[in-house]
């Protein structure tokens, strides 16, 4: 592909990865402002964090629940997107190993969600109680349980869930992509070479624009800033690394009659 044809088509790929992301973000949402008024609406009653721990299990079910179904539906919706541009050469291959992957890295989405959610309420806890003697007021039970509603389901919780959304979008995307793509090298012997495309713009990280262009033989891992990743969003990579990452891969069959 030309310079401009891959960015065609890295656009075409995030387009359809932000239509999907934009539904779950509305869902993610919704968990966020019913998880926070249950930590606001405890601690009123209760005056104590003794149910946090029970309320993070429920938050981890639901998140859980949300983003198996994100997962899924990305992985079917990229199942007919063509990989090549030219000819689609990556069907029927093995969705076990993609669900398994993608619900090991639901349970540890899910797990850091909740965790960060219920940190967040102790926090705030933590932070009114020892500003009770110059502030005694915010330290009352209803303004604490108000403090907590407001920094975990308020506006932040736009741009949180909209963060999670998306970064979950793009791994299941590119996991499922990836995952298919691989056994089909495997199962049939094609050459298969993948090229890490950046869109290049302002908010790409440093580390991604210069992965821009590397390619590599299918299964062989990417050097981005330093870390081993198979494909944009790798879930064994970093955080730093995969966040509100918005490059794709390209994939180039060799071997091929009339590709």
């Amino acid at each position: 592909m030309t310079r401009i044809e891959k960015l065609k088509y890295a656009r075409a790929v995030l387009l359809t990865q932000d239509r999907i992301a934009l539904r779950y973000q509305k869902l993610i949402k919704r968990e966020l402002k019913k998880t926070a008024n249950q930590l606001a609406n405890s601690y009123e009653i209760n005056q104590n964090d003794s149910q946090l721990a029970e309320i993070q299990a429920q938050h981890k079910a639901r998140m859980i629940d949300i983003l198996t179904d994100l997962g899924k539906e990305t992985s079917e919706r990229f199942k007919a997107f063509k990989l090549t541009g030219k000819k689609d050469i990556f069907d029927n291959f093995v969705e076990n190993s993609i669900y398994s992957i993608l619900a090991s890295n639901v349970l540890t989405t899910a797990t850091t969600v909740s965790a960060n959610t219920v940190a967040t309420a102790s926090a705030v806890i933590m932070q009114t109680m020892a500003n009770a003697v110059t502030n005694p007021i915010a330290a009352e039970p209803e303004s604490v349980a108000n403090a907590i509603a407001n920094r975990i389901g308020g506006q932040n919780s736009v741009s949180r869930a909209m963060t999670i959304a998306r970064t979950e979008t793009h791994k299941a995307a590119n996991v499922s992509q990836y995952t298919r793509a691989e056994s089909a090298a495997t199962d049939s012997g094609l050459d298969v070479v993948v090229e890490w495309i950046s869109t290049n713009d302002s908010r790409v990280r440093d580390s991604h624009k210069n992965a821009n262009g590397q390619t590599r033989p299918m299964g062989q891992p990417f050097n981005v800033g330093g870390e081993s990743m198979k494909h944009p969003s790798d879930p064994t990579a970093s955080a730093e690394n995969t966040i509100n990452c918005r490059c794709v891969l390209g994939y180039d069959v060799k071997n091929i009659e009339g590709l």
